[in-house]
This record gives C-alpha cells, sequence and structure tokens, in this order.
C-alpha cells in the first residue's frame, strides 16, 4: 500500500459511484471525507468505514472528486447540472487554491470549462467519466482504465499524479477536455440503441411467429454480431439521461437523430410487453 495518508481527499456524492470511489481511495490509504445532502448516505460510508468523517466544509483538501447525480428525479430523461455549479460557487469560496477537482459525475459538452471560470481558475479542473459496472465490480470497478481530459496541462499533470500514481488507475489521456465529456454519453447512447435494436427486433417476432430467443441465439453465432436481450425497457441512471445529453447536443447539428428513434423504439416496447404475457424480467438500467 503507498504512503498516501498525508493525501486528503474529499469525495462529493456518496450514492454508488462515490461511495465506491471513497472505499478505493481508503483501500489505497488516503485521507478520505465525505459530503452528501443525505445524512443517511454519509452515516453509511461512516460505519462502513469508507470515510473518515463528513466534511463541515469544503476547505482544506488536496482533491476534490465529485460524484454527484447529473439528473433530474422525476424525469430520468432530462439533465441536470445545477446542483454541480452550486458545489463549485462553494468550492470558488472554501475550497483549496492548486488543488484537484475531479469530476467523475457524467457531464455534457462544455460543463468543465464552466466549472473552470466558475472556480476562476483558482483549482485544477478534469473529467474522468465514471465507468464502474456494480455487477462486475471486481473487473468494472473503479480501477479500470479510465478516460481524462483536462482544462488545461496544468489539470491534466495533477489529475495524472492523483489518478494514476496515488491510485493506479490506467489513463487514456485526450487533448480536449470535450472529448471526455462526450466519451460517457456517446457510450451511453450507443448502449441504448443497441437495446432499442434488440427490442424492435423482439416486437417484430412476436408479431411475425418467430422465436426471438432461437433466431438471437443464430445470429449471435457470428463473430462480429451480438443481439442483446430486451427486458422491460431501457431504465436506470444512466442510459436514458445520457442519450438525451447526446440528443441536445446534436439536434441543432444533425436534420435526423438514430437516438431520438431509439426512444420511440422503447416507448413502444414498454407498451408491447404491457400487453403480451410473458415471462418477467429484470430491467435492463444496469447496462451502462
Amino acid at each position: 500500500m503507498n504512503n498516501n495518508s498525508n493525501n486528503k481527499v474529499l469525495v462529493i456524492g456518496l450514492g454508488q459511484i462515490g461511495y465506491s470511489n471513497a472505499e478505493y481511495m481508503t483501500m489505497k490509504g488516503l485521507t478520505v471525507d465525505g459530503y452528501d445532502i443525505s445524512e443517511k448516505a454519509i452515516q453509511r460510508a461512516v460505519d462502513d468505514q469508507v470515510i473518515r468523517k463528513r466534511a463541515q466544509s469544503f476547505a482544506g483538501y488536496d482533491y476534490y472528486i465529485i460524484c454527484i447525480s447529473t439528473h433530474r428525479p422525476e424525469d430520468m430523461f432530462q439533465p441536470y447540472l445545477d446542483g454541480l455549479f452550486d458545489i463549485a460557487r462553494q468550492l470558488l469560496y472554501e475550497g483549496k487554491q492548486g488543488a484537484l477537482v475531479g469530476i467523475d459525475s457524467t457531464i455534457t459538452r462544455g460543463t468543465s470549462e464552466k466549472i473552470k471560470e466558475i472556480l476562476g481558475h483558482r483549482l485544477h479542473v478534469v473529467h474522468v467519466p465514471h465507468r464502474y459496472f456494480g455487477p462486475e465490480k471486481h473487473d468494472h470497478g473503479v480501477n479500470q482504465t479510465r478516460v481524462i481530459g483536462g482544462c488545461g496541462e496544468c489539470c491534466i499533470e495533477a489529475a495524472k499524479h492523483f489518478y494514476g500514481n496515488l491510485l493506479d488507475i490506467p489513463l487514456h489521456t485526450v487533448e480536449s477536455v470535450e472529448v471526455a465529456e462526450l466519451c460517457k454519453i456517446v457510450e451511453n447512447s450507443y448502449r441504448f440503441m443497441e437495446i432499442a435494436f434488440a427490442e424492435e427486433l423482439k416486437m417484430f417476432c412476436d408479431r411475425s411467429a418467430i422465436d426471438f430467443q432461437e433466431l438471437r441465439e443464430a445470429i449471435n453465432t457470428k463473430w462480429n454480431i451480438k443481439v442483446l436481450e430486451p427486458r422491460e425497457g431501457i431504465g436506470g441512471h444512466c442510459l436514458p439521461k445520457d442519450s438525451q445529453m447526446f440528443l441536445n447536443l446534436s439536434k441543432n447539428l444533425l436534420a435526423t437523430s438514430i437516438i431520438d428513434a431509439a426512444k420511440k423504439v422503447d416507448e413502444e416496447y414498454r407498451a408491447h410487453i404491457a400487453d403480451v404475457p410473458s415471462k418477467k424480467l429484470p430491467p435492463i438500467a444496469q447496462f451502462h
């Protein structure tokens, strides 16, 4: 284990992603505190010894890792960035000058630069979109290969020291922070389309008296094809919101959108399975 106890980290947001980050950083020997609007989330992290304590302010930390949700609870398709900007304003007044701000939360293009402007260039800002996958966290946990982009070379160097040297996380560095911002939403938009295609194929089979599972298994014998298994619609926190982020970015640049078509397929599929008796399967939300 590295002797990292003098490196003070504040993890902001202790949901699944923040909790897992804090757990990993504590395991690596860093001094980790937490901040969350949910007292239950704080208490859980303290009880599990994932964090040392609840931060009373943002002052005095070397690294600020932002892991808050960026979707509206009442509408899974709508991104919500106001909370992120509120945190940046608090960091402006309380954050340690020269510290690193790592944004793990999924954000849209241009957000990192807005955060940098709010902070008045006092802190280093990078975006390192998470790829954490809870059901397979041993293979796809915190320390898998991550894309990293920063608001300047000094930001990238600070982030390489933290994520690479202190945390031993493999990094794929991109020159533009906007590329890093696009990575996560494009990854999840692509996944959204894959699932929507499977949903459309399932509806076609149901209406054509074709055994979907037999067709799927036959198709998937080809080396470069993998048709997914449609379940109860595309849900969860990531895929709907992230695909909407990409749709919002592209709608003024492209005459048509395959993402928009995929959303309509998912809506039709949800109505379809409500009318067709079938074996219930868990939602496909975990695929992100």
